[in-house]
């Protein structure tokens, strides 16, 4: 999990697979907001307060992880195209605006009457 972050976080989010009581302390006290889903366990099953904490972890990475849908499975954007960092980030954001525009284009439609 440490190469895929950059050191400037102020929230950290992520499934159940990034668990870890060590990692958590780690970054609480360097001031990142974790917000990790809480795993269960045989013996160990979540409470309903954690259930509902995990609920509300996942509305958010969702909402992100729309747009990689269309991006990746739509538009079948699955691998760079050029060599250079420059022109991927500028495709990688321009696919990533228009997928957003994609996204809210039926909310577009009825703002225009």
């Amino acid at each position: 999990m440490d190469q895929l972050l950059h050191g400037e976080e102020q929230t950290v989010y992520g499934d159940s697979a990034y668990t870890g009581e060590k990692r958590r302390t780690e970054y609480e006290g360097k001031g990142i907001k974790w917000c990790i889903n809480r795993k269960g366990y045989r013996h160990y099953q979540l409470s309903p307060e954690d259930l509902e904490y995990n609920h509300k972890q996942s509305q958010t990475r969702a909402k992100v992880e729309h747009a990689f849908r269309v991006v990746k499975h739509l538009w079948g954007y699955q691998r760079v195209r050029y060599k250079g960092l420059y022109k991927n980030a500028v495709q990688v954001f321009s696919l990533f605006a228009l997928a957003n525009l994609y996204l809210v284009r039926n909310e577009l439609k009825m703002a225009r009457g």
